[in-house]
């Protein structure tokens, strides 16, 4: 608001045009003062016409018209208007209990943190045909979802082909458990590959459309902490590696004592889990739980699917894109790429990683931790059989 005991501020260009329209009308009066101060100065007394008066009148200037002077609009300067950050979606409270991933990671699912009262049952391997439909059945018959893992070297199998496609019709989820249930985490970059875009490859056949999954599972969820696995799926759009909160190898008073909200169990197709399975899903129902999808447990969309341009047999298996390594310490049972690694150049050093152990396994376990010790003692260090973050850095980068 303007303050109204001051005069309102002149832009320039104003200014000059005021100036402009005083000099006009100044110089016209003056003109004119001096043309009547000759003609008084020049009349002669005697009152008769003077021809020098007269030539001098000729020489009147005509009226100078006062000038317009047109306003000159003063345009202000826009003000600049701040993009709005784009406000985000708020997160459900199942996306809420998705969880954290650490550094060069993806999140590893083993359980939602809620109260409300869903469970996820997943099914791995289908080896046997029969047992996956009545497992299916079981849970179409109370409105239950489950998420399948399937090894694509069975899902291919025309009899398993014909009940996935059934079970994803019906409202399943389908997912990765690799091409021919390998663990991953001691292959070379290329059969790491192969075993996961391959089983993707075998799911599109089975469905007949590019399907793009969510979850990978490796071999007994061994792989779960291998940052090149983690890489890897990244690259694909997987949103993270599937683990569990139950293994369904316990009896059935044991799996109804460890039912809680969140929970994710583990189930194959063997003849002992269709038994389970058959009485547990209407149990678990009858107790006011919902069997869900990991999609539907963590609130994400529904698994793509397009159509299927290229035969599957033409598809070219994406290599490991090279990715920044985030140094993590390794303890005893991690399985991993990188414990691969720092195994193989303990070996190259001259530590013994067992008896008869001449190549690296990725299997960190007690001989691995007592060739860290060792390394640890010959170079002043703690021996406490860790092999931590910046001494997996100085064996990997080869600085020792």
């Amino acid at each position: 608001m303007m303050n109204r005991g001051l005069r309102p501020r002149v832009s320039r260009a104003r200014q000059r045009a005021l100036q402009k329209k005083r000099l006009i009308l100044g110089g016209g009066a003056l003109a004119a003062a001096l043309v009547i101060a000759l003609v008084i100065l020049l009349i002669p007394k005697g009152g008769g016409p003077d021809p020098v008066v007269e030539a001098v009148a000729q020489l009147t200037p005509e009226p100078v018209a006062e000038a317009t002077v047109e306003a000159v609009p003063v345009t202000p300067e826009p003000t600049p208007v701040p993009t709005p950050e784009p406000t985000p979606e708020p997160l459900s409270a199942r996306a809420m209990t998705r969880p954290a991933a650490a550094e060069g990671f993806l999140p590893v699912f083993d359980k939602a943190d809620t109260e409300e009262k869903i469970i996820a049952i997943t099914v791995d391997d289908c080896f046997q045909a029969e047992n996956l439909k009545q497992i299916v059945d079981a849970a179409l018959a109370v409105n239950g979802r489950l998420t399948i893992f399937p090894i694509g070297k069975n899902a291919v199998k025309p009899e398993v082909k014909e009940i996935l496609k059934y079970a994803w019709e019906n409202g399943m989820e389908l997912e990765n458990h690799t091409m021919n249930h390998s663990g991953l985490f001691d292959v070379s970059n290329e059969e790491l590959a192969n075993q996961i875009y391959m089983q993707q490859m075998a799911l599109d056949y089975v469905l007949d459309l590019e399907y793009q999954p969510h979850f990978i599972r490796p071999r007994g969820g061994d792989a779960r902490k291998c940052q090149r696995l983690h890489s890897y799926a990244r690259q694909l759009g997987y949103k993270g590696i599937a683990h569990w909160t139950v293994d369904g190898k316990s009896d059935n008073k044991t799996l109804a004592k460890k039912l809680k909200p969140g929970a994710i169990y583990l189930f194959h197709t063997t003849d002992t889990d269709r038994e389970k399975l058959v009485q547990f899903i209407p149990w678990v129902v009858s107790k006011g739980y919902q069997l869900v999808t990991l999609n539907e447990m963590f609130d994400y969309p529904e698994n793509e699917t397009s159509a299927l341009t290229v035969p599957v047999e033409e598809h070219q298996v994406p290599p490991l894109e090279p990715y920044e390594m985030v140094y993590v310490p390794l303890k005893k049972t991690t399985f991993c790429w990188e414990a691969y690694l720092v195994q193989q150049a303990l070996l190259d050093l001259g530590y013994s990683l067992g008896d008869g152990i001449t190549a690296p396994t990725g299997m960190f376990g007690p001989d691995s931790e007592k060739a860290v010790m060792a390394y640890q003692r010959d170079h002043g260090l703690e021996e406490t059989g860790v092999a931590d973050a910046e001494l997996v850095r100085t064996l990997l980068e080869g600085t020792v």
